[in-house]
């Protein structure tokens, strides 16, 4: 698999995204750039997004954590115990 940076970004995928991709197809060409070398290696040091309010209720079913469902995603997030992969960390 290699890496690419996309330059021109298509429905679903933002402008500065890396995408892993098996073969590269020539549609795409134009809109990635490939990464080479330790670039290509690098993870952002950042989570790409907020966990939604249905992540985080699914994740609490999992841990068998009553709840109310009309609850905000922050409210929830509250609930989730500390060191949970979902809850951020400050």
């Amino acid at each position: 698999m290699a890496k690419y940076e996309v330059i021109r970004p298509w429905h679903g995928v933002a402008l500065g995204a890396v995408v892993d991709l098996k073969h590269l197809h020539p549609a795409l060409k134009a809109n990635v750039r490939p990464l080479h070398g330790e670039t290509a290696m690098l993870d952002p040091a950042t989570p790409s997004k907020a966990p939604t309010k249905s992540q985080i209720a699914k994740r609490l079913k999992e841990l068998e954590i009553e709840f109310d469902g009309r609850q905000g995603a922050a409210e929830l997030l509250a609930l989730l115990p500390d060191g949970d992969p979902l809850k951020p960390t400050e």
